[in-house]
């Protein structure tokens, strides 16, 4: 943990200023443990260098996010993320540049580690999940402008309107608790100036086909797999990666809602066997996370998400990207910026 985050910190809920007591401080000048007392007496601890605050929400409700990040990492889906929710919500890596971010739900610690290497000034994790001391870790090994935090992101221990830069959420709100409430949380950090991006999962839904494929076929399928273990969810993932593969009735199959590869950005040069590869890998991480055991997984109208915009911010000069989000299909990776 950075002395410099010690500014930004507060306890959830009551934001009410934390002192740092019994500091162990290593030779880089990093606070690797302590406590952060609240006025109330209130103790959250300080170990392996991350700020825990998980008595306010446990960790075991997101455990599955956890045990998902530690597995399938994210790193080698940077291709992706470039091609899709750079290209589709902030047009150029240029825009990280000298950015204080933060990356609510950083999950393996991928994004936080790409917006430092296009030149964010500090990036602040906010993730629950025991990823943090997992492949976060190895993730982010070497970084000297990085805190991480464990914690809930409907309840980020930051102070109100403190960020003047990016609150960055990215396909992962719809696995807290309550859209709104956590978007409300996360959009009071930004100062004047700031920004909070976010996207939901879609309630894809209309017309008969897109009702029986969401209702039928997804909410059953979702209700089975999330009763069960990591590695029967992952054998599932895996084998509809596998028939994904099968031209015609992977086609079928990811149309009937039965798994989901989604768009893989071609390579220049790349060998078809490293692109099935791709696809494969593609296809096994959408799949677990669409119908994995996540305790939460919501899914949102575009009213219900144009609703949620209003109430955060109703000029609508200060939300950007709100046609594109909203078309369908939407671009792949697109986020709403809501402008504070």
């Amino acid at each position: 943990m950075t002395p410099h985050l010690l500014a930004y910190l507060c306890e959830p809920g009551t934001k009410a200023p934390l002192q740092l007591v019994d500091p162990a401080v290593d030779a880089d000048g990093l606070i690797q443990s302590g406590q952060l007392v609240s006025p109330s007496g209130r103790c959250y601890p300080i170990t392996n260098g991350i700020p825990r605050f998980v008595d306010f929400v446990p960790s075991k409700t997101v455990e599955s996010c956890g045990d998902e990040w530690n597995f399938f990492n994210f790193t080698d889906f940077k291709e992706n993320w470039l091609s899709h929710t750079v290209a589709n919500t902030f047009g150029t890596t240029d825009f990280f540049k000298d950015k204080l971010i933060v990356d609510a739900g950083g999950g393996s610690g991928s994004q936080t580690k790409w917006f430092q290497e296009y030149g964010a000034q500090h990036v602040i994790m906010l993730e629950l999940s025991h990823s943090v001391d997992g492949v976060a870790q190895h993730n982010l090994r070497g970084f000297k402008n990085v805190d991480v935090i464990q914690c809930s992101i409907d309840a980020p221990p930051l102070r109100d309107r403190c960020i003047n830069g990016i609150v960055y959420c990215h396909n992962l709100i719809q696995h807290t608790p309550s859209v709104e409430k956590t978007a409300h949380a996360l959009y009071a950090l930004c100062t004047p100036g700031g920004e909070f991006d976010f996207n939901c999962y879609p309630k894809n839904d209309q017309g008969p086909l897109r009702w029986v494929r969401f209702h039928i076929v997804y909410k059953t399928l979702r209700a089975a797999l999330s009763r069960m273990p990591f590695c029967v969810i992952l054998a599932y993932a895996r084998a509809m990666a596998t028939l994904r593969l099968v031209p015609g009735i992977g086609w079928i199959l990811e149309k009937m809602g039965f798994c989901v590869q989604g768009d893989v950005p071609r390579i220049e040069g790349e060998s078809a066997w490293m692109r099935m590869k791709r696809r494969f890998k593609n296809t096994s991480l959408n799949t677990f996370d669409g119908y994995g055991s996540h305790k939460y997984q919501h899914h949102k109208s575009d009213e219900e998400i144009r609703a949620l915009v209003r109430t955060l911010q109703p000029d609508k000069t200060k939300v950007l990207n709100i046609d594109k989000y909203f078309l369908r299909p939407t671009p792949i990776g697109c986020a709403l910026r809501i402008l504070r």
